[in-house]
């Protein structure tokens, strides 16, 4: 296993191995991701909305971590240090393409048994690996879906985003850019602090905001700087373009999947103040769904993942599942197939 090289800026906590790892797959296809929070915990692979990037995962790994979690976030394809999985016929939707990927990723790791959870745009890409009763098999459930995009065509969603997909081609990128500042989680990190540290990590420094309590002999928990972080990620490719023209329709071979083929159990997590998918719609794509449950989160937003109140739920209901499956949350028995060289 490849570990990505980091850039020549000072060594930061997101320098450390674990948010940077990259595989070549079966395939020929690269994958880079984050695996952090608890090296023996039971693994959940983790997929992000738009221009989501596996170091946002260092939000979460030292909640993770308390969880007994060992989180994957992987960089979907186009995103990071992956590969786009664009099929050279176009004859494949990107989310089904994205399943292979999947497949052959945790064949790499040796992983059998796993949970999912995802956020916005990337819930499109969890309930594709859902689709497939193959996979469907090897989840732990309910799959944890926070804040889903939940389809254009769900008769609830904002007039606003409808108008969108009317849109003339020449207009579509404006629309998109629009479309993507609302689910980027990069401009709501912006206005929380000029610090970034992992969720659950207590600060006694609570009139210091530059000066967080964090463990000082571990690297991957250095608090950083919101102007260093941003910029790692942004100077890494994203697929925000294709991540828009999918949500709004905009793609020849959509999705490549209806909610009635999802069996497995699924748990959404929604905010009812959320304007960019309001409750009404989240509620009719449950109802659409065979097997699913809504938790809706007082005063949430779209952007319901920055919230530690939030993470530390979907990672306590993933641990209780978890629990309730008989799977053991530890796997200390099982060989460490994660190095880097």
């Amino acid at each position: 296993m490849e570990t990505a090289t980091p850039s020549s800026q000072p060594a930061s906590a997101i320098d450390a191995p674990e948010f940077n790892h990259r595989v070549t797959l079966q395939c020929g296809r690269h994958v880079s991701f984050a695996d952090v929070g608890d090296s023996r915990g039971f693994p959940v692979l983790f997929l992000l909305g738009m221009q989501g990037h596996r170091y946002h995962s260092f939000l979460f790994s030292t909640l993770a971590h308390r969880h007994g979690i060992r989180l994957i976030c992987i960089d979907r394809p186009g995103y990071g240090l992956s590969d786009d999985v664009a099929s050279p016929d176009g004859a494949i939707p990107h989310p089904i393409a994205f399943v292979y990927v999947v497949e052959q990723l945790l064949a790499f790791l040796a992983i059998e048994q796993c949970g999912l959870m995802a956020q916005s745009a990337g819930c499109i890409y969890a309930l594709a690996l859902a689709a497939q009763p193959s996979l469907a098999a090897r989840l732990v459930q309910p799959i944890m879906l926070v804040a889903p995009w939940v389809g254009i065509e769900n008769p609830h969603m904002p007039s606003y985003v409808k108008a969108a997909t009317y849109c003339p081609m020449a207009l579509i990128s404006t629309a998109i850019t629009l479309i993507g500042a609302s689910m980027s989680l990069a401009p709501y990190m912006m206005g929380l602090t000029r610090v970034v540290t992992p969720m659950g990590s207590a600060t006694d420094n609570t009139d210091d905001d530059e000066a967080p309590l964090v463990a000082q002999d571990d690297p991957s928990h250095m608090p950083l700087l919101v102007g260093d972080f941003l910029p790692r990620i942004q100077a890494e490719p994203h697929n925000g373009h294709h991540d828009a023209l999918l949500c709004l329709g905009k793609t020849s071979l959509g999705v490549g999947f209806t909610l009635d083929q999802i069996h497995a159990s699924v748990h959404v997590f929604h905010g009812d103040k959320d304007a960019l998918v309001p409750l009404s719609a989240a509620k009719t794509f449950v109802a659409q769904l065979p097997q699913a449950k809504l938790d809706v989160i007082q005063d949430g937003t779209h952007m319901i993942l920055l919230e530690e109140r939030v993470v530390d739920k979907v990672f306590q209901a993933l641990a209780d599942a978890v629990h309730a499956s008989g799977v053991s949350m530890d796997t200390e028995d099982c060989p460490d197939t994660v190095s880097n060289s």
